[in-house]
Order: structure tokens, then C-alpha cells, then sequence
């Protein structure tokens, strides 16, 4: 089931947020509305709304093998076989997860999108971004370079979770041109955020509609995948106050937070050096903790 939202409230969303806390003497948080949204059928549904941001921050932007010859000569009445050797295949180890990672201990996952069809996720396309199931993905793309955060909300609303997503770079991202999620989100524009950037930096962070708060700011990981077309897994687990961050099954941030108690999640990406800036998930899942 696909929500229509009204645009009439824009003009009071944009002018309610002029104000620009600081994260720091560095980093200044914008706020804009665009039009996401996402329902999925498979629950209860209520409608949704949409929300994005801005998140302005300075961080230092890293043979063959020839068979033998035949004999030349083959002796009298005891003929002799020269054996042909016959090649062993070779296999690629298969990547063992690492200790610790949610998706091999919790079972049968609660929901999961291949995104064979566009049923469980809201498309659309204005004159700054877009999100659309196509060819088996969620392409969330921004047109334009100026860092702001777009993301969608969905349905159901979770409470203790893991969740995670299988997304990649598009063909061209530098910097931190991102992708992530959005969790615990009880209103539009409220919630916590996670993501990932093409240089190789995560960031958790919270905007109260408000404030914004930093959980994690931007920190290298060596377990991203980095540059144009790079895959990774992008997993968040809410137990509690407490707040989990994987990549790749690594196990990257942990951190305190009694701000948000359960809400809906959504799927957040921004363009910050990029225009046209594109990220694909091709896989989405979660699995309730209680």
C-alpha cells in the first residue's frame, strides 16, 4: 500500500527550523523537508511522513601449465599409457563471518525485502532526490551536492531490533557522499541516524526536530568498503538504551541513548561532494529482539 503526503506543511516545517545548533565549532546541522515515504503491507500500517537533513562537518576527507610432450617412441609389445594430468580445481574460500555478527546467531529473521517489487517501499522523484525499486534495488539517489540527509520512514514500529542493510556505492562517490538508515524514529522528523560514507567514515547520530546530537562522529573504520561501487553491510541494534552499530559483521560503535524508545526506520542517504550521487540496498532485513 503506497501513502499520498501534502506538501502544505513545508513552508512552516522549513521556517521552524532556521535556527542551526552547533554540533561543535566545526559542524552546523541545517534542516529541509523533502518527500519520502515508505509502507510496507506486511504489518499495520499508519501513515507516514518524511523528513531530511543537513549535516555539515569538517573531517579529513583515503598461468598455464604445459602438458607434457608425447613419447617418441613406444616399446616393443609392452605399450606404455603417458598418463594426461588433469587439473584440480581450485575454490575460493568462502568468508567466514566474524565473532559477533547478529545475522549468524539470531535465526530466522522477523522481515526481509529483496525488492522483487516496489510493494514494501514508497518511490518517487522531485527536483532534489529520488528513491525507486528497480532491477531488484532501492536506488536512492540526490541530484544535487549540498549534504543534506533525505531519508523515508516506514511502518512497522520497532522497538528492540536488529536491522540491516546490503546497499553499495553508485558509480561515482567521493568524500562523504552517504547511505545508512534511519531507526526509533517516532515522528517525521525525529529519530536516531546511522551511516556510512564512500571514504570510509561512519557517524551515529540523533535530531530531536530541534536538536542535533552526536552519538559517534565521523570515525575511519577499516572494516568499509570504500570508493564507486564498494558493497557493505550496514546493521544497527537497538537493545534497550543501548545502540550497536556493525559493518560487515564487525561490530564498529556502541553507545548510551534514552532519546528514542521505538519508532519506524527508513532508509537515509545524502550527497556530499557528489552531484548525482547514487546509492543502491538490494537487501533489508530485521529481526525483533523481544
Amino acid at each position: 500500500m503506497k501513502w499520498t503526503t501534502s506538501f502544505l506543511l513545508l513552508t512552516l516545517l522549513i521556517t521552524s527550523c532556521v535556527s542551526q545548533p552547533t554540533l561543535d565549532d566545526s559542524d552546523v546541522i541545517a534542516t529541509i523537508v523533502a518527500a519520502t515515504l515508505n509502507a510496507p503491507t506486511s504489518e499495520k500500517t499508519s501513515p507516514p511522513a518524511t523528513q531530511a537533513t543537513s549535516n555539515e562537518t569538517d573531517a579529513p576527507s583515503p598461468s598455464s601449465t604445459p602438458l607434457p610432450s608425447s613419447p617418441t617412441s613406444t616399446p616393443t609389445n609392452t605399450p606404455s599409457l603417458t598418463p594426461t594430468p588433469t587439473k584440480t580445481p581450485t575454490t575460493t574460500p568462502t568468508p567466514t563471518s566474524p565473532p559477533g555478527d547478529p545475522r549468524e546467531t539470531l535465526g530466522t529473521p522477523s522481515w526481509e525485502d529483496n525488492f522483487n517489487s516496489s510493494a514494501n517501499w514508497y518511490t518517487y522523484q522531485d527536483s532534489s532526490s529520488k528513491m525507486e525499486v528497480k532491477g531488484g534495488k532501492l536506488i536512492l539517489k540526490v541530484f544535487q551536492a549540498e549534504n543534506y540527509e533525505y531519508w523515508g520512514l516506514s511502518v512497522p514500529e520497532l522497538e528492540d531490533f536488529y536491522l540491516e542493510y546490503t546497499g553499495a556505492f553508485g558509480e561515482s562517490c567521493s568524500g562523504k557522499d552517504r547511505f545508512g538508515m534511519i531507526f526509533r524514529s517516532p515522528k517525521e522528523n525525529k529519530g536516531y541516524l546511522f551511516g556510512i560514507t564512500c571514504d570510509g567514515h561512519l557517524r551515529l547520530s540523533a535530531w530531536d526536530g530541534e536538536d542535533y546530537t552526536t552519538l559517534q562522529n565521523w570515525q575511519k573504520s577499516e572494516h568499509i568498503q570504500t570508493g564507486p561501487g564498494a558493497e557493505n553491510r550496514v546493521g544497527i541494534k537497538a537493545k534497550g538504551t543501548t545502540l550497536t552499530g556493525y559493518i560487515n559483521g564487525h561490530e564498529v560503535v556502541s553507545k548510551k541513548s534514552d532519546l528514542f524508545e521505538k519508532g519506524r526506520f527508513g532508509a537515509m542517504f545524502a550527497a556530499a561532494e557528489t552531484p548525482g550521487f547514487q546509492a543502491e540496498i538490494t537487501y533489508a532485513v530485521y529481526w525483533k529482539l523481544k
